[in-house]
Protein backbone atom coordinates (compact mmCIF):
# COMPACT_ATOMS: atom_id res chain seq x y z
CA UNK A 1 0.00 0.00 0.00
CA UNK A 2 1.47 3.52 -0.92
CA UNK A 3 -0.88 5.86 1.28
CA UNK A 4 -3.06 5.64 4.03
CA UNK A 5 -5.75 8.40 4.16
CA UNK A 6 -6.71 9.21 7.48
CA UNK A 7 -10.28 10.58 8.36
CA UNK A 8 -11.25 10.59 11.91
CA UNK A 9 -14.95 12.09 12.44
CA UNK A 10 -17.37 13.02 15.00
CA UNK A 11 -20.79 14.28 14.03
CA UNK A 12 -20.32 15.16 10.49
CA UNK A 13 -23.03 13.77 8.35
CA UNK A 14 -23.45 16.82 6.71
CA UNK A 15 -19.85 17.24 5.62
CA UNK A 16 -18.61 13.49 5.10
CA UNK A 17 -20.11 12.44 2.16
CA UNK A 18 -18.29 15.16 0.39
CA UNK A 19 -14.80 14.32 1.94
CA UNK A 20 -15.08 10.72 0.93
CA UNK A 21 -15.94 11.31 -2.74
CA UNK A 22 -13.30 13.79 -2.53
CA UNK A 23 -11.18 10.58 -1.75
CA UNK A 24 -12.34 8.06 -4.49
CA UNK A 25 -11.81 10.74 -7.09
CA UNK A 26 -8.26 11.02 -6.88
CA UNK A 27 -6.29 9.78 -10.19
CA UNK A 28 -3.19 8.13 -8.78
CA UNK A 29 -1.01 4.98 -10.31
CA UNK A 30 -0.56 3.12 -7.05
CA UNK A 31 -2.47 1.27 -4.18
CA UNK A 32 -4.26 4.10 -1.81
CA UNK A 33 -6.84 3.50 1.46
CA UNK A 34 -9.01 5.22 3.45
CA UNK A 35 -9.09 4.48 7.26
CA UNK A 36 -12.42 6.42 8.90
CA UNK A 37 -12.25 6.11 12.60
CA UNK A 38 -16.40 6.80 13.61
CA UNK A 39 -16.22 8.28 17.53
CA UNK A 40 -19.33 7.22 18.61
CA UNK A 41 -21.63 9.92 16.25
CA UNK A 42 -24.59 11.00 17.96
CA UNK A 43 -26.03 11.98 14.32
CA UNK A 44 -26.24 10.14 11.55
CA UNK A 45 -22.67 10.41 10.59
CA UNK A 46 -22.20 6.34 10.94
CA UNK A 47 -24.85 5.42 8.34
CA UNK A 48 -23.46 8.28 5.35
CA UNK A 49 -20.10 6.17 5.97
CA UNK A 50 -21.68 2.64 6.46
CA UNK A 51 -22.90 3.14 2.73
CA UNK A 52 -19.64 4.08 1.15
CA UNK A 53 -17.78 1.37 3.27
CA UNK A 54 -19.88 -1.60 1.96
CA UNK A 55 -19.67 0.23 -1.93
CA UNK A 56 -15.90 0.14 -2.04
CA UNK A 57 -15.00 -2.23 1.00
CA UNK A 58 -11.22 -3.00 -1.31
CA UNK A 59 -11.14 1.16 -0.54
CA UNK A 60 -12.15 2.27 2.92
CA UNK A 61 -11.44 0.55 5.98
CA UNK A 62 -14.43 1.65 8.71
CA UNK A 63 -13.80 1.58 12.74
CA UNK A 64 -16.93 2.47 14.50
CA UNK A 65 -16.35 3.29 18.42
CA UNK A 66 -19.23 2.71 20.51
CA UNK A 67 -17.78 5.07 23.15
CA UNK A 68 -16.75 8.44 22.26
CA UNK A 69 -12.42 7.96 22.84
CA UNK A 70 -11.49 11.60 21.70
CA UNK A 71 -9.62 13.03 18.79
CA UNK A 72 -6.09 11.70 19.83
CA UNK A 73 -7.34 7.83 20.58
CA UNK A 74 -9.21 8.21 17.67
CA UNK A 75 -6.65 8.59 15.32
CA UNK A 76 -4.47 6.25 17.62
CA UNK A 77 -7.08 3.91 16.05
CA UNK A 78 -6.68 4.61 12.59
CA UNK A 79 -2.96 4.74 12.59
CA UNK A 80 -2.83 1.14 13.67
CA UNK A 81 -4.75 0.17 11.02
CA UNK A 82 -2.85 2.37 8.08
CA UNK A 83 -0.56 -0.05 6.11
CA UNK A 84 0.99 2.76 3.47
CA UNK A 85 4.22 4.17 3.28
CA UNK A 86 3.02 7.65 2.76
CA UNK A 87 0.39 8.66 5.51
CA UNK A 88 -2.42 11.46 4.31
CA UNK A 89 -4.99 13.64 6.55
CA UNK A 90 -8.18 14.59 5.57
CA UNK A 91 -10.78 15.09 8.03
CA UNK A 92 -14.23 14.50 7.40
CA UNK A 93 -15.57 18.34 7.37
CA UNK A 94 -12.24 18.91 5.11
CA UNK A 95 -12.11 18.01 1.21
CA UNK A 96 -9.74 17.68 -1.34
CA UNK A 97 -10.09 20.21 -4.71
CA UNK A 98 -7.93 18.48 -6.95
CA UNK A 99 -8.05 15.57 -8.23
CA UNK A 100 -4.35 14.72 -8.65
CA UNK A 101 -3.09 15.65 -5.22
CA UNK A 102 -1.83 12.70 -4.05
CA UNK A 103 -0.25 11.61 -7.47
CA UNK A 104 1.63 15.31 -7.44
CA UNK A 105 2.97 14.87 -4.10
CA UNK A 106 3.49 11.27 -3.73
CA UNK A 107 5.85 11.44 -7.38
CA UNK A 108 8.41 14.44 -5.71
CA UNK A 109 8.81 12.34 -2.42
CA UNK A 110 9.40 9.31 -4.21
CA UNK A 111 12.03 11.27 -6.20
CA UNK A 112 13.56 12.80 -3.07
CA UNK A 113 14.18 10.87 -0.35
CA UNK A 114 15.95 13.78 1.99
CA UNK A 115 12.01 15.33 2.24
CA UNK A 116 9.75 14.04 4.62
CA UNK A 117 6.67 16.10 4.48
CA UNK A 118 4.95 17.74 1.26
CA UNK A 119 2.00 20.26 1.91
CA UNK A 120 0.12 22.19 -0.92
CA UNK A 121 -2.06 25.67 -0.67
CA UNK A 122 -5.24 25.55 0.14
CA UNK A 123 -8.62 27.89 0.79
CA UNK A 124 -10.81 28.47 2.89
CA UNK A 125 -14.46 27.55 3.88
CA UNK A 126 -16.16 30.10 5.81
CA UNK A 127 -20.20 31.27 5.95
CA UNK A 128 -20.23 28.96 2.63
CA UNK A 129 -17.93 31.99 1.50
CA UNK A 130 -14.22 30.46 -0.35
CA UNK A 131 -10.77 32.43 -0.02
CA UNK A 132 -7.66 30.68 -1.35
CA UNK A 133 -5.52 31.39 1.34
CA UNK A 134 -2.18 33.24 0.46
CA UNK A 135 0.78 31.95 -1.35
CA UNK A 136 3.51 30.63 1.53
CA UNK A 137 7.03 30.61 -0.97
CA UNK A 138 8.16 34.01 0.48
CA UNK A 139 7.74 32.48 3.97
CA UNK A 140 9.62 29.29 3.04
CA UNK A 141 12.35 31.06 1.26
CA UNK A 142 13.24 33.58 3.85
CA UNK A 143 13.37 31.11 6.79
CA UNK A 144 15.18 28.66 4.74
CA UNK A 145 17.50 26.90 6.90
CA UNK A 146 15.62 27.35 9.72
CA UNK A 147 11.89 26.20 8.97
CA UNK A 148 11.88 24.38 12.55
CA UNK A 149 11.86 27.56 14.12
CA UNK A 150 9.95 29.20 12.12
CA UNK A 151 7.24 26.89 12.75
CA UNK A 152 7.46 26.89 16.22
CA UNK A 153 6.43 30.41 16.24
CA UNK A 154 3.36 29.91 13.69
CA UNK A 155 1.83 26.67 12.40
CA UNK A 156 1.06 27.23 8.03
CA UNK A 157 0.44 23.96 7.12
CA UNK A 158 -3.04 22.90 7.33
CA UNK A 159 -3.83 19.01 7.99
CA UNK A 160 -6.12 18.27 4.32
CA UNK A 161 -3.03 19.30 2.16
CA UNK A 162 -0.45 17.11 3.78
CA UNK A 163 1.41 13.72 2.95
CA UNK A 164 3.89 12.36 5.20
CA UNK A 165 6.46 9.77 5.58
CA UNK A 166 5.73 6.88 7.97
CA UNK A 167 8.95 6.14 8.95
CA UNK A 168 9.42 9.45 10.04
CA UNK A 169 6.54 9.52 11.49
CA UNK A 170 6.97 5.90 13.83
CA UNK A 171 10.97 7.01 14.23
CA UNK A 172 10.43 10.63 15.79
CA UNK A 173 6.03 10.74 16.75
CA UNK A 174 4.78 9.38 19.75
CA UNK A 175 0.73 9.36 19.86
CA UNK A 176 1.00 7.56 22.98
CA UNK A 177 2.91 11.15 24.48
CA UNK A 178 0.63 13.51 23.14
CA UNK A 179 -2.96 11.19 24.71
CA UNK A 180 -1.20 11.33 27.87
CA UNK A 181 -0.21 14.87 27.74
CA UNK A 182 -4.03 15.47 26.62
CA UNK A 183 -3.12 17.61 23.37
CA UNK A 184 -5.75 18.53 21.62
CA UNK A 185 -4.41 18.43 18.09
CA UNK A 186 -2.15 15.75 16.42
CA UNK A 187 -0.96 17.59 13.80
CA UNK A 188 1.34 19.90 14.99
CA UNK A 189 3.73 18.01 16.94
CA UNK A 190 3.86 16.00 14.15
CA UNK A 191 4.67 18.35 11.61
CA UNK A 192 7.39 19.58 14.60
CA UNK A 193 8.81 16.61 14.52
CA UNK A 194 9.31 15.69 10.34
CA UNK A 195 10.43 19.39 10.25
CA UNK A 196 13.41 18.82 12.72
CA UNK A 197 14.71 15.86 11.01
CA UNK A 198 13.93 16.39 7.20
CA UNK A 199 13.20 19.05 4.77
CA UNK A 200 9.92 19.93 3.70
CA UNK A 201 8.15 20.31 0.60
CA UNK A 202 5.52 23.07 -0.77
CA UNK A 203 3.15 23.00 -3.71
CA UNK A 204 2.11 26.30 -4.87
CA UNK A 205 -1.18 25.11 -6.18
CA UNK A 206 -4.94 24.78 -3.72
CA UNK A 207 -5.63 20.83 -3.39
CA UNK A 208 -7.77 21.24 -0.60
CA UNK A 209 -10.57 23.04 1.24
CA UNK A 210 -10.51 23.53 4.90
CA UNK A 211 -13.36 24.53 6.75
CA UNK A 212 -13.98 26.81 9.58
CA UNK A 213 -16.74 25.74 12.08
CA UNK A 214 -17.47 27.38 14.89
CA UNK A 215 -18.03 23.79 16.89
CA UNK A 216 -14.30 23.22 16.51
CA UNK A 217 -11.85 24.16 19.43
CA UNK A 218 -9.17 25.83 17.27
CA UNK A 219 -11.72 28.83 15.71
CA UNK A 220 -14.21 28.77 18.94
CA UNK A 221 -15.60 31.99 19.12
CA UNK A 222 -16.23 31.38 23.00
CA UNK A 223 -12.85 33.48 24.82
CA UNK A 224 -12.25 31.18 27.27
CA UNK A 225 -12.18 28.26 24.50
CA UNK A 226 -10.04 29.74 22.57
CA UNK A 227 -7.45 30.75 25.30
CA UNK A 228 -7.59 27.31 26.27
CA UNK A 229 -6.79 26.14 22.73
CA UNK A 230 -3.83 28.51 22.69
CA UNK A 231 -2.71 27.19 26.16
CA UNK A 232 -2.55 23.42 24.56
CA UNK A 233 -0.83 24.31 21.62
CA UNK A 234 1.89 26.21 24.02
CA UNK A 235 1.86 23.09 25.66
CA UNK A 236 2.72 20.99 22.41
CA UNK A 237 5.69 23.45 21.96
CA UNK A 238 6.93 23.31 25.12
CA UNK A 239 6.86 19.12 24.59
CA UNK A 240 8.55 19.65 21.36
CA UNK A 241 11.14 21.97 22.67
CA UNK A 242 11.78 19.30 25.67
CA UNK A 243 12.63 16.76 23.22
CA UNK A 244 14.28 18.80 20.11
CA UNK A 245 15.64 21.90 21.65
CA UNK A 246 14.35 25.68 20.24
CA UNK A 247 17.31 26.21 17.91
CA UNK A 248 18.05 30.03 17.40
CA UNK A 249 14.84 31.15 19.17
CA UNK A 250 15.29 32.49 22.44
CA UNK A 251 13.15 32.54 25.00
CA UNK A 252 11.26 35.98 24.46
CA UNK A 253 10.82 35.59 21.16
CA UNK A 254 8.84 32.67 22.13
CA UNK A 255 7.15 34.02 24.93
CA UNK A 256 6.54 37.60 22.88
CA UNK A 257 4.54 35.13 19.90
CA UNK A 258 2.55 33.57 22.03
CA UNK A 259 1.64 36.46 24.53
CA UNK A 260 0.74 38.11 20.97
CA UNK A 261 -1.37 35.38 20.14
CA UNK A 262 -3.43 34.83 23.32
CA UNK A 263 -3.53 38.93 23.19
CA UNK A 264 -5.36 38.79 19.68
CA UNK A 265 -7.96 36.66 20.71
CA UNK A 266 -8.69 38.64 23.80
CA UNK A 267 -8.98 41.90 21.56
CA UNK A 268 -11.33 40.35 18.42
CA UNK A 269 -13.81 39.82 22.25
CA UNK A 270 -13.95 43.01 22.78
CA UNK A 271 -11.44 42.37 25.97
CA UNK A 272 -9.32 45.12 25.92
CA UNK A 273 -7.61 45.20 29.51
CA UNK A 274 -7.18 41.58 29.17
CA UNK A 275 -5.44 41.95 26.07
CA UNK A 276 -3.06 44.14 27.09
CA UNK A 277 -2.30 42.31 30.43
CA UNK A 278 -1.92 39.17 28.61
CA UNK A 279 0.77 41.14 26.18
CA UNK A 280 2.26 42.60 28.49
CA UNK A 281 2.62 39.76 31.01
CA UNK A 282 4.63 37.91 27.83
CA UNK A 283 6.63 40.52 26.89
CA UNK A 284 7.73 41.72 30.25
CA UNK A 285 8.27 38.41 32.09
CA UNK A 286 9.65 35.72 28.95
CA UNK A 287 10.05 33.27 31.70
CA UNK A 288 6.35 32.76 31.80
CA UNK A 289 7.14 31.12 28.80
CA UNK A 290 7.80 28.34 30.45
CA UNK A 291 4.46 28.18 32.51
CA UNK A 292 1.16 28.82 31.40
CA UNK A 293 -0.59 32.30 31.02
Amino acid sequence: MKVSVLMPTFNHELFIAQAIESFLNQKCDFDIELIIGNDASTDHTFEVVQQYFSKYPEKIKLIDHKQNVGLLRNYKSVLELAKGEYIAILESDDYWTDEYKLQKQIEFLDLHPDYGLSFTRWERLRDNVLSLRDDDTEILTKNAGKLYERFLLRNIIFSPTVCFRRSLYEKYCDIDDYIQLQFKVFDYPVWLSIIRHSRIHYLNSPTAVYRVLNSSISNNIDLNHRLEFERNIANVRRYIISLYGSGTLKLHQLATREAIVKARCAFRQGKFFLALYILMAGILNPQNFKKII
